[in-house]
């Protein structure tokens, strides 16, 4: 009775796979949103390619923008329409393998996650910025951070997934995503302590880019627009405290105490809302969530998985 117990757990995500079986749904729950949102019709439009496609294309290596920037007019221009429904019944499938109970499946879906999330990154997120460690908004250009998605959600999707198939054998996704999570938000800090953001202009720009390109929700666009004011006055104090939410988060989770949970909870939802507008969720022109609830799953996994 007991080896039969044992050979349907070996079948299963029950025992030793448990330990990772939510976090799987988490991943797998977001990979159906992104692939439900590819469905809008805004990606179905010109204005998809112009400002999502070409835009990171421009982050690229100048070799690999200029072999990209063909391979968008060549091919994906005349089939957009069908490229897109490619795109999503990937992410829709990767999704609902995730979720489903069965280890092969499941393996099958990290293993998807992983290269669709890599591939994402690099040529639709231009490797979340960071080779060029740049971004140009009202005619300034400074390094990508955490308020303006490093180190790119595609990557993240990845990782984890990655994390969660040798954690299969070993128990690695808690001590992975941790040592992960501490170097993001580390390296956030740090980013942030270059003269650009002790710019009054950048930390305006920082704020109200999300209000510019109409992805905040219309309702959150007076605060938006009043704390940007204010971080335009007190630009010091501003990033400051900015620089100081990411370190509390690094060093929480290097002591790794479970207060991270909220600590970074906070944070996260505050650049989700007030550095993202939610990635345009609600007004129809979001691709994916952003890298901020796929930085919070993160932090799941390095204080919950076991």
């Amino acid at each position: 009775m007991q080896s039969r117990r044992l050979q349907r757990e070996e079948g299963s995500l029950s025992a030793p796979f448990w330990r990772t079986s939510f976090f799987n749904l988490a991943l797998g729950a977001i990979w159906i949103l992104d692939g439900l949102l590819q469905l809008q019709p805004y990606m179905f439009s010109r204005s998809f390619e112009i400002q999502v496609v070409r835009s990171a294309a421009m982050s690229l290596p100048t070799p690999i923008n200029a072999w990209f920037l063909t391979v968008i007019s060549a091919y994906m221009v005349p089939y957009a329409k069908l490229l897109n429904v490619v795109f999503c019944s990937i992410e829709l499938v990767t999704g609902v393998l995730l979720l489903l109970r069965k280890k092969f499946l499941v393996i099958a879906g990290n293993v998807l996650s992983a290269i669709w999330g890599f591939l994402i990154w690099v040529f639709g997120e231009g490797f979340g910025g960071t080779l060029t460690l740049s971004v140009v908004h009202l005619n300034l250009s400074y390094p990508e951070t955490l308020f303006t998605g490093f180190p790119g959600a595609a990557l993240l999707y990845a990782l984890i997934s990655v994390f969660i198939l040798v954690s299969f054998k070993k128990r690695f996704l808690k001590e992975a995503s941790r040592l992960t999570a501490i170097l993001i938000f580390g390296v956030g800090a740090l980013i942030q302590l270059l003269p650009q953001f002790f710019d009054p202009r950048v930390q305006f720009s920082m704020f109200v880019s999300s209000v510019l390109m109409g992805s905040a929700p219309h309702s959150l666009v007076p605060y938006i627009v009043k704390l940007a004011s204010w971080a335009f006055f007190h630009p010091v104090v501003a990033n400051v405290a900015e620089i100081m939410a990411s370190l509390s988060i690094a060093f929480t989770l290097i002591l790794n105490k479970k207060a991270v949970i909220p600590l970074s909870a906070v944070y996260l939802a505050f650049v989700w809302a007030f550095g993202m507008g939610f990635m345009g969720l609600f007004n129809g022109v979001a691709t994916d969530l952003g890298t901020p609830p796929l930085l919070f799953v993160l932090v799941l996994c390095a204080t919950l998985a076991r």
